[in-house]
C-alpha cells in the first residue's frame, strides 16, 4: 500500500461531534475523510423541510453553562436568543443546524465534497466494517462496496447503533461492547410535532413551556414555544411517545391529539383571559413531525413504549481500542454532558486532544 493511499483519519458519524472532530483536524493540516450514512450531515440536529426554521431535533443551549458550545458559536458567528418564557434557555437563531450548515460549508469550501472521493464529507456512506490491518492501517469499508483507508478511526455516531450496525475486526473489548449495548440514545425514542400558525403568538407564555401528563392518545409529555427568531409566525412543538396514540403513525392524527391534548391541559384563568384561545389553537396552519425512532442510525427501537432515561456518563464508552488506533466520540460519549450538544463537542475535542499527543 502507498504512503498516499490512506488519510491522516478517517470519522464515522456527520454529526455535530463528527464535523467538529473534522474542522480540528483541518486546522491542524490532517488529512481525513468523513463518511455519514444519511444524505445530509447533522445526525440529531435538523429543521423542518419548509424553510420554517423550526428545530425538530435537538434546540437548546446554555452560552453562559457551556463554554465549549459558547466558543464555537462565536467562531462560526452564529447567534443565539432566549427561550420564549424560559430565558434560562437559549436557541439558535435558524435553528441549531444553523451550526451544522456553517461547519458544513466551511469543511467543504475547504476539504471538498465530490462524492466519489477518498477525501473530505462523504454522505450516504454508510460503514459496514471496519478492521485494523498487519500494517497498522485501518480499512473502513462501506455498504455500497467503496473502501477507505487511514491511520487513526474516530466513531463518532451513537454506541448501540454502532454495536448493530459496524463489524470490527479485531473485536472490540468485552467492557467496550457492553457499554455500547446498555447505552441511552439521545433523542433516539422521541417524535417531535410541530404546530404552525401563521400569526404572531398569541398563547400566554406561562402555558407553553411545560410537562404535559401523558396517556393513552395523549402522547405529548412536554411543550415548549418553538417560534423562530424574526417573529413572522409562531409555532408550538410538542415532545411525544407516539405509541401511545391508537394511530400514531399518521402526522395529522398525531398533531390532532397533541393540540387535543394541550387545549385541555389550559387553565381556566388562560381560557377567561383569552377569548376564543382554543379555537385559534386547534387552527394550526401546517405540522412538522420528525419521527427519529423510524432513523435507522439513531434508533434501535422503531416503536419505543417509553422514553429511556439520559444518557449518563459511562468512561467504558470513551476509551480507545486498538492500542489507541480506535477513538470514540459522539455525545454520549461525553463524561461531563452526555446527551446534548455540548457534549458533542466536548467528546470531539477530547478525541482530537488524543490524536495530537499521538503526533507530537
Amino acid at each position: 500500500m502507498s504512503n498516499n493511499s490512506h488519510v491522516d483519519v478517517i470519522i464515522v458519524g456527520g454529526g455535530l461531534s463528527g464535523l467538529v472532530i473534522a474542522r480540528e483536524l483541518h486546522k491542524k493540516g490532517k488529512t481525513w475523510t468523513l463518511l455519514e450514512a444519511n444524505a445530509r450531515l447533522g445526525g440529531r440536529l435538523q429543521n423542518d423541510n419548509s424553510k420554517d426554521h423550526i428545530d425538530l431535533g435537538g434546540a437548546w443551549v446554555w452560552p453562559q453553562h457551556q463554554p465549549l458550545m459558547n466558543n464555537l458559536m462565536k467562531s462560526l458567528d452564529i447567534e443565539t436568543f432566549s427561550q420564549p418564557g424560559d430565558f434560562s434557555s437559549t436557541r439558535v437563531v435558524g435553528g441549531a443546524v444553523e451550526i451544522i450548515d456553517r461547519i458544513g460549508k466551511e469543511l467543504c469550501s475547504k476539504a471538498g465534497c465530490d462524492r466519489g472521493s477518498n477525501h473530505g464529507i462523504q454522505t450516504g456512506s454508510a460503514v459496514s466494517s471496519c478492521k485494523r490491518n498487519e500494517d497498522e492501517i485501518i480499512e473502513v469499508q462501506g455498504t455500497t462496496g467503496r473502501t477507505f483507508f487511514a491511520k487513526y478511526l474516530c466513531i463518532a455516531a451513537p454506541p448501540k447503533i454502532v454495536d448493530k450496525c459496524i463489524k470490527f475486526d479485531p473485536h472490540l473489548s468485552p467492557l467496550k461492547i457492553n457499554a455500547m449495548r446498555k447505552s441511552q440514545t439521545w433523542m433516539a425514542g422521541v417524535t417531535k410535532v410541530a404546530l404552525v400558525y401563521e400569526s404572531p403568538r398569541f398563547w400566554p407564555l406561562c402555558e407553553a413551556n411545560r410537562g404535559l401528563r401523558a396517556g393513552p392518545n395523549k402522547p405529548s409529555f412536554q411543550v415548549y414555544d418553538g417560534s423562530p427568531f424574526d417573529g413572522t409566525l409562531s409555532a408550538l412543538t410538542f415532545f411525544t411517545l407516539s405509541s401511545l396514540s391508537t394511530k400514531g403513525d399518521s402526522d395529522d392524527t398525531l398533531a390532532k391529539q397533541c393540540i387535543e391534548q394541550f387545549v385541555s391541559s389550559l387553565s381556566s384563568k388562560t381560557i377567561r383571559g383569552n377569548p376564543g384561545i382554543v379555537e385559534n389553537l386547534k387552527d394550526y396552519d401546517r405540522v412538522h413531525v420528525r419521527r427519529w425512532p423510524l432513523e435507522d442510525y439513531i434508533s434501535d427501537d422503531r416503536n419505543p413504549l417509553r422514553i429511556n432515561p439520559h444518557p449518563e456518563p459511562n468512561l467504558d464508552l470513551a476509551r480507545d481500542e486498538w492500542d489507541g488506533l480506535l477513538l470514540f466520540a459522539g455525545t454520549e460519549t461525553d463524561q461531563v454532558s452526555p446527551g446534548v450538544m455540548e457534549g458533542a463537542v466536548s467528546a470531539a475535542l477530547r478525541v482530537v486532544e488524543s490524536l495530537n499527543k499521538k503526533w507530537e
